[in-house]
């Protein structure tokens, strides 16, 4: 099956995290997937492979949700930023477009503040989705789902509806009704409708009894996702869990080699 990436970053981003999140994964990607890249401007020229596109040019609806709740953003550096709506709308928009492009195979999403630490193989990405599954997130226990890693299998037959339901969500101003503003609370919200109307069964690869840091241990060993403080000094952060990777790897080789 077809596996697509796809992410995006703005250019205050890029220094911060995001051109570790693109090195690496030039590095351990599998050559046969798909990388959809959504930016303020061209880092790199397209290929057959990798694709990189400018992000109002592709959603100007994006465009105009910005500009007609531009006054809430001021409101809510009161609220949190939970709230903010228009901060996470990049991320929202840049899906539902990539899901329109791709429409077969499976659209994975990962954070631009994600790094890959070893090769990203399809057999791996294809063992995080049970392929009679629509969509493989990570949940979390009585709070809003994670959404650094979602992965979609295309090929079902709501695909388009759902992804539709999701834009509309931000086309009418529908977020506004929900108790928070994340890309995650709309994730669950269509999620959810479609669970009762599609009898969709979506699939929480999260480990089991997992409160914090579910990204890190479902991908462990591949994928490390940078959050909060971490992202200020990445290039620090990187080195340092490096150090305590080969540290591990030493270790576990040494454990080995008594038995």
């Amino acid at each position: 099956m077809k596996i697509t990436i796809v992410t995006t970053f703005g250019d205050q981003h890029y220094n911060m995290y995001a051109k570790n999140f693109m090195s690496s994964l030039k590095k351990y990607l599998d050559p046969e997937i798909n990388v959809l890249i959504y930016t303020d401007k061209k880092y790199f020229e397209n290929t057959d492979t990798w694709k990189n596109y400018i992000l109002e040019d592709e959603c100007p609806e994006l465009i105009k949700f910005k500009n007609r709740n531009k006054h809430r953003v001021i409101e809510n550096k009161t609220k949190g930023w939970i709230y903010d709506a228009v901060r996470f709308s990049h991320k929202s928009y840049c899906i539902v477009d990539a899901a329109k492009k791709t429409q077969q195979g499976r659209l994975i999403w990962l954070d631009a503040d994600t790094e890959i630490i070893a090769p990203l193989t399809k057999q791996y990405l294809n063992s995080k989705q049970n392929p009679n599954t629509f969509v493989s997130y990570l949940g979390r226990i009585d709070r809003y789902s994670e959404t650094g890693f979602i992965s979609w299998n295309m090929t079902i037959p709501y695909a388009a509806d759902y992804f539709k339901k999701w834009q509309h969500y931000y086309d009418t101003d529908l977020i506004y009704h929900l108790n928070a503003q994340l890309d995650c609370h709309v994730f669950d919200a269509v999620t959810h409708e479609f669970f009762r109307t599609h009898n969709l069964v979506p699939e929480n690869i999260s480990p089991p009894k997992v409160n914090k840091d579910h990204f890190d241990k479902a991908f462990k060993g591949v994928m490390y996702h940078y959050k909060g403080d971490d992202k200020e000094d990445v290039n620090t952060n990187f080195k340092r869990r490096q150090y305590r990777s080969k540290k591990e790897k030493l270790k576990n080789e040494n454990n080995s080699n008594r038995t």
